[in-house]
């Protein structure tokens, strides 16, 4: 259906934050609340009061960098706290909201997302398991709830993914992730020679290196070992994925499932550490809380980690989710340095992936308490930023809200909690990913400047909209 240039004003406004608890695919999204409904109302008032003056509907109000503030103002009113650092003065004045931008960035900044994802779009259309129509049903109900009319080839296919990640976010880097399954599951939605497909066919069309690419681990999978050594040797992977609790994505030749399995299981678990060792791969990114229907929810959480990480102190356990919900449990392995030796070995971090962009939607009080405890627990140079994408479209939004949020200073005394700085801002975003994987920030930053998707992201900017083209000058887009 072609719609009409007057009819514009019916679509529906897409809240440039999104108003409700979103789901990756993983868990089951929360109805929104009387509060989230509260801000949808606040959010129009802002787009009547400010866009109208401008000649701006609602919908192309909330596009625009002062829409962004808009969001973040009526999200502090209806909260009923400052979670985010704005002003009023940036939702009337698009200057105001773009100087803004660029004062939350200060200069060109690293960022890599340690969680990113996409999905085959035939896989998905088609699936046959139960678990690819849960998979399917999930993600495209939550994208058409924030993004109405995506289609699976949104967030099915590798063009859509560079997209999103690349052209419509100041994503510098970023890391293919694997789902719930062991590399050589037939029934995988996306194959790990797609994932590392993606890896190299982007950074051979970028001519830098762009992307990395994680290879699969299922210790509770028989095959487990002979496939670490085929994705080490012959697909060369950055690091490893792996889901404690997948209990349904392999199957025994008798055809039943594998089940479960900790992280501090000897006779399971450390047979594919020391696998790792051998062949010089050492980060292991773990699937822990957000417990999905077919998981078992006690495979989802922490005990085994301390001393899976005690055992191991050369390994690197990226805990995805930070745990959520149950935050408490990483917290307290390094709260108050109480481990000498876990302290030596300093292995373990923290992953934002849903918990961050779940929490700040749906409850700013909530988030503030996550990153509180991260912070000042397990300490801001363990923490990594991760968006989940592309199951909500572009992070771009994720990066925004992140760079402004705030712990307010009453949470902060009350629970002695550490204030989050844009210092500790510039590691989790990016610099302690790059210390993980070996990343030369400042030389790596001059080589991506140059390169393809540079160069692209300037030849698309003059079909861009005045305000997107203002809003991405002020995300350091590089624009004609």
């Amino acid at each position: 259906m072609v719609i009409r240039k007057h009819d514009e004003a019916d679509l529906r406004p897409i809240p440039p934050i999104p108003t409700q608890v979103v789901t990756n695919g993983e868990f089951v999204p929360l109805p929104k609340t009387q509060k989230q409904r509260e801000v949808d109302l606040r959010l129009m008032e802002y787009a009547d009061r400010y866009g109208t003056p401008r000649g701006l509907s609602r919908r192309r109000f909330l596009m625009t960098a002062s829409g962004f503030a808009a969001a973040m103002l009526a999200m502090n009113k209806v909260y009923g706290r400052e979670f985010f650092r704005v002003a009023e003065v940036e939702a009337a004045d698009e200057a105001a909201a773009i100087e803004a931008q660029l004062k939350t960035r200060k200069g060109s900044q690293f960022v890599f997302d340690d969680q990113t994802h996409w999905l085959n779009a035939a896989k998905l259309e088609h699936a046959k398991t139960e678990r690819g129509k849960i998979a399917r049903d999930f993600l495209m109900g939550f994208r058409n709830s924030v993004l109405p009319n995506s289609k699976i080839q949104d967030i099915g296919t590798e063009e859509a993914y560079v997209k999103q990640m690349f052209l419509e976010s100041e994503t510098t880097m970023s890391i293919i992730s694997g789902v719930p399954a062991a590399a050589g599951d037939d029934e995988i939605l996306l194959p790990i020679e797609s994932m590392v497909g993606t890896r190299d066919h982007v950074n051979a069309k970028a001519g830098t290196r762009r992307m990395l690419s994680h290879g699969l681990v299922a210790p509770n999978d028989p095959r487990n070992l002979d496939m670490m050594e085929w994705q080490a040797k012959d697909l060369k992977i950055d690091s490893w994925k792996g889901y404690t609790a997948d209990g349904i994505s392999g199957r025994y030749p008798s055809g039943g499932y594998y089940g479960g399995w900790y992280l501090d299981d000897v006779k399971v678990a450390y047979p594919m550490y020391e696998k790792a060792r051998k062949l010089g791969i050492k980060t292991f990114c773990i699937h822990k809380g957000l417990a999905v229907i077919w998981f078992d929810e006690k495979y989802c959480r922490l005990h085994d980690l301390e001393p899976a990480a005690l055992a191991n102190p050369d390994l690197n356990f990226i805990i995805y989710h930070s745990g959520y919900p149950w935050v408490d449990d990483l917290a307290n392995i390094t709260r108050f340095k109480r481990n000498p030796a876990l302290n030596v070995a300093n292995n373990i971090y923290a992953e934002l992936g849903s918990t961050f962009a779940m929490t700040v939607t749906g409850a700013p009080l909530e988030a503030a308490h996550v990153l509180g405890k991260l912070v000042t627990h397990v300490g801001s140079d363990r923490i990594m930023w991760g968006s989940d994408s592309t199951w909500w479209g572009s992070p771009q939004w994720q990066i925004d809200a992140f760079r402004r949020f705030q712990i307010p200073e009453d949470i902060q005394k009350g629970y002695g909690y550490k204030p989050i700085t844009d210092k500790d801002k510039e590691l989790i975003l990016g610099l302690n990913a790059a210390r993980v994987y070996g990343i030369n920030v400042e030389q790596t930053m001059k080589q991506l400047a140059q390169d393809t998707i540079s160069n692209v992201r300037a030849a698309i900017a003059p079909k861009m909209t005045e305000e997107f083209r203002k809003y991405a000058a002020a995300a350091g887009m590089k624009l004609a």
